[in-house]
Order: C-alpha cells, then sequence, then structure tokens
C-alpha cells in the first residue's frame, strides 16, 4: 500500500541517520521534519523500536533496515550504529526540561498510557518533582545522563548501580563525543540548520514547532525549597550540558571557519 503522507521535497540521504531523541528537547520537530520527506518504511521513530526482538542481533539487524532511526532509547541500544551512521543528539536545562515534561504530562493521552503522567495528575506539581516512586525517579533523576550512559529505566540503573557519579558522568560524556553533532534546545534552529548542511540537505529549518508547549512553566512556579530539591536530582545532567555545550561550541568555531 502506497504511502499515503504528503511529500515536502523528499531527501536522500548521503548515509543512515541516527537520533538519540531525549523527551522534551524539541526533538519530535525533527522527527517531524523527516517523516514528511521519507518514505514510511525508511523511518523509524519513536516506540517504533519497542517492537523489535530483545536480542541484540536481531534488535541490531532490524534498525540497520532504515534509513533514519529516533526514539527514545539509550546509547546502549545504538552504540554499534553511531560509526557507521550520521550520530546526533540534543540536550536542554534539566530544569527546564523537568519542567516541560510536567506539564506534557497533563495531557490526558499521556496519562492513559504512561505511569509517570498519571503519577505527575494525582501528585501535583512540587509533590511531583520531590517524589521517589520509580516511574518518576526514571524520568527526573538525571535522566539525560543515565540516557548517554546507557539507558534510564529502571533495570538499567540496577545494573550500574556498583559505579560512582563520577564514572557515570564520565562515561556519558565519553559517549557524548562520540555523536557527530550535539545539539542544543536553546540553540534549535541553529543546530538543527547544520545537521541538515551536514546531511547535504538545502531546506530551511521549518518554523512551526511540533508539541510545543503552551503557557510553559518556569521556575517562579516553585518556591525555594522545591526547586533546590529539583536541582539536587540533576547535578549530573548540569556537569553533563556543560560539556554538551563545551562540544556545541567547538563544532560552531570549526564551521565557522
Amino acid at each position: 500500500m502506497p504511502d499515503a503522507r504528503p511529500a515536502l521535497k523528499s531527501v536522500n540521504l548521503p548515509r543512515p541517520v541516527v537520533f538519540l531523541h531525549i523527551a522534551k528537547t524539541a526533538g519530535t520537530s525533527i522527527v517531524h521534519f523527516f517523516q514528511q520527506r521519507l518514505a514510511a518504511d525508511q523511518i523509524c521513530s519513536h516506540g517504533d523500536f519497542l517492537r523489535f526482538p530483545k536480542d541484540r542481533a536481531s534488535f541490531e539487524s532490524q534498525l540497520r533496515r532504515y534509513q533514519f532511526v529516533s526514539g527514545h532509547f539509550g546509547y546502549s541500544d545504538v552504540a554499534s550504529l553511531l560509526e557507521e551512521s550520521y550520530a546526533f543528539t540534543f540536550l536542554r536545562d534539566p530544569v527546564d526540561r523537568v519542567l516541560s515534561l510536567y506539564k506534557f504530562c497533563m495531557h490526558a493521552d499521556m496519562q492513559k498510557q504512561f505511569a509517570v503522567a498519571r503519577a505527575a495528575r494525582d501528585l501535583g506539581l512540587e509533590a511531583f518533582l520531590t517524589s521517589t516512586r520509580p516511574e518518576v525517579s526514571e524520568m527526573l533523576d538525571n535522566q539525560q545522563t543515565w540516557q548517554l550512559a546507557r539507558m534510564y529505566w529502571h533495570k538499567d540503573r540496577q545494573a550500574l548501580a556498583g559505579i560512582s557519579d563520577e564514572e557515570l558522568l564520565a562515561m556519558a560524556t565519553t559517549h557524548l563525543e562520540e555523536f557527530d553533532h550535539v545539539g542544543l534546545t536553546e540553540s534549535f534552529d541553529s543546530d538543527f540548520r547544520q545537521i541538515l548542511s551536514d546531511l547535504d540537505i538545502d531546506q530551511p529549518v521549518p518554523r512551526t514547532r511540533q508539541f510545543k508547549t503552551i503557557d510553559p512553566l518556569s521556575r517562579d512556579h516553585l518556591s525555594d525549597a522545591a526547586l533546590s530539591a529539583l536541582q539536587d536530582r540533576l547535578g549530573l545532567d548540569y556537569a553533563l550540558l556543560a560539556h554538551a555545550k563545551r562540544l556545541n561550541s567547538q563544532t560552531t568555531a570549526f564551521h565557522a571557519n
């Protein structure tokens, strides 16, 4: 059956693309861009990979069938693909990311599907930010660091329970350096423009953002105690973000020259 989606100037990728999508970093806009320009059978996105066989060889074989692979998977899921692909990711200020996640959890559709969204609904903002429920901890406690080190699910955190915070951060920063481009949500347009240039795609960055938060929450919505407690949960993510900014500035300087 032919793909019924409208194609907007279809693109030919010079090599496979891997996008490690961290939730609430504006990544859905990137996925949407490629969904409009590639055939459906060339794209694996969002939770598609969850349907693949669990054994490593079969999982990786499935991923290699696609030209564009994205999802909320961890580094460990795509590590073997990075060398042969153009790989990128985006990071975001950790507090801003969590506040955006909380607001997204208020959607009824999210609450039907995800335990963390139901927890956000039931607990309210400040109780959610300090909750130790497993479904909340997975999504809050240094999630960006865990996703770049391995993956953020409880079983992955248990598997690395014996390493120190310093070792976990070193693992995540080392993995981050394997990506061809590390973008920042705060400089989304210029970063996505560079990614398109790297892929020889001569098309503008879309102006419309997918799932852009309406009436976003800010730090002003939090008490000092709640903000401090949240920041305590995100120390490694802030260190990772600092490293990402250094990588980003180096890339920017390279292309400027």
